[in-house]
């Protein structure tokens, strides 16, 4: 098959044409298996099993990490700059929306936080404060992934390399004038240490090491708000490029403002249902807990389904693109290098779509799933046996309604 990349280069393969069983079996099919993990767990699980352990960081790199952290910044910059150079050949929207964007998260199943270790953003020791919220982070992530979703040429590598300039920008001015640690204001660092704490592999039992991982997730001032954005951006992402989208909105989805403001009303909603969650918890537990506390402490139990979404609406696009890379490392920056005498490629799309299917629908329940068991957890521990489930029915509900949407989302693309 000939080479046709997107010139976007930021989404996945989501349509599969003829699904081998009926779509609303698979959907009420998915909600049982939901529904019946929390009966179980409401049956099973009467104690808290996740021992809470400080968190630390640390944001010293190796030199030979700083060195490679150096050229990740100069493939992402220069191509744009120096050159006129397309998004279907330059190497710069591959290295970001493919590498960085998908590749290393998933990396971080296997290794942990790899992205860490090469930082482009951390090439400056800079001393800072002890880390006590994520809100500038989020801040940035809100407009990065703004620019990836909304702009008509996220792929673009002129523009790749300015918003990474005001990116690059932004958070070390951030370190340097208000001593932030770079968790506190890097989104990329904080979307990597995220996806890392679901290491599959820690020491065994790996199912009781993985919920430990991600229950003792860094509770700083808005990290649950980070993994809301994190769902609410992929989910305006999906339903964005679906038919069912543009049948109810029409030419206006093209519209710049209509696409932004739809994009802040996705992610608003996504964060005003689990705030009205952790409200709902608070008054059937019958607890004095603070809501803002009470919604820090359930932020890591979002983090599966994040994870889910973004493995699941990406995976084509780190298959398939990622076969271009040695096509357009062949000229790095555009300036008629020829590195390795390579040909246009031919994308082998090696993988058939009902298998791509079977994996994104297996991801996206088993993401739901552990999201029901971190939160009935946390409900045993704050709200003791007795009043766990009913404390948990509001989010039962939004995890629920979030397995349709992704699946959905899968069928209709």
């Amino acid at each position: 098959m000939k080479y046709n990349s997107s010139p976007y280069l930021n989404h996945g393969v989501v349509n599969v044409g003829d699904l081998p069983i009926p779509f609303d079996i698979v959907l009420n099919s998915s909600a049982l298996v939901v529904l019946i993990t929390f009966v179980y767990l409401k049956i099973s699980w009467k104690e808290s099993i996740i021992v809470r352990r400080e968190e630390s960081f640390n944001n010293k790199e190796s030199l030979t990490g700083k060195i490679f952290g150096f050229f990740i910044l100069f493939l992402l910059v220069t191509p744009g700059i120096v050159s006129n150079e397309s998004a279907q050949t330059s190497i710069a929207p591959l290295l970001l929306w493919v590498f960085l964007w998908i590749g290393v998260p998933i990396l971080g199943l296997l290794f942990g936080d790899v992205y860490a270790k090469f930082n482009p953003l951390n090439l400056f020791s800079i001393s800072s404060n002890k880390p006590k919220s994520v809100y500038f982070a989020c801040i940035l992530f809100v407009g990065l992934t703004w620019f990836e979703l909304v702009w008509r040429k996220p792929g673009n590598p002129f523009n790749i390399g300015v918003v990474f300039i005001l990116l690059f920008i932004s958070v070390n001015s951030l370190r340097y004038l208000l001593k932030k640690s770079l968790i506190e204001v890097d989104p990329l660092l904080l979307l990597h240490y995220l996806y890392s704490k679901l290491k599959l592999f820690n020491s065994k039992p790996y199912f009781r090491s993985l919920l430990d991982n991600i229950g003792n997730l860094a509770r700083l001032k808005g990290i649950e708000y980070f993994v809301l954005l994190m769902i609410g951006t992929v989910t305006y992402d999906g339903l964005r490029e679906t038919t069912f989208w543009y049948e109810q909105f029409g030419p206006k989805i093209n519209d710049m403002g209509f696409s932004t403001l739809m994009f802040f009303l996705m992610n608003l909603a996504t964060i005003l249902f689990y705030r009205f969650a952790c409200f709902f918890a608070i008054k059937i537990g019958g607890s004095d807990l603070e809501l803002n506390k009470v919604s820090n402490l359930f932020g890591h139990t979002m983090l599966p389904i994040a994870f889910a979404y973004h493995v699941t609406h990406y995976l084509t696009l780190l298959l398939f693109e990622s076969q271009t890379f040695f096509y357009r490392m062949n000229d790095p920056i555009g300036t008629g290098l020829n590195l390795f005498s390579t040909q246009e490629p031919s994308i082998n799309y090696f993988v058939e779509p009902i298998v791509i299917w079977s994996i994104q629908v297996g991801v996206t329940l088993l993401g739901h799933m552990l999201s029901v068991v971190l939160a009935h957890d946390l409900a045993v521990k704050l709200f003791g046996h007795q009043q766990s489930d009913k404390t948990q029915y509001i989010f039962l509900f939004i995890t629920v309604a979030l397995t349709l949407q992704a699946l959905f989302v899968l069928s209709v693309g």
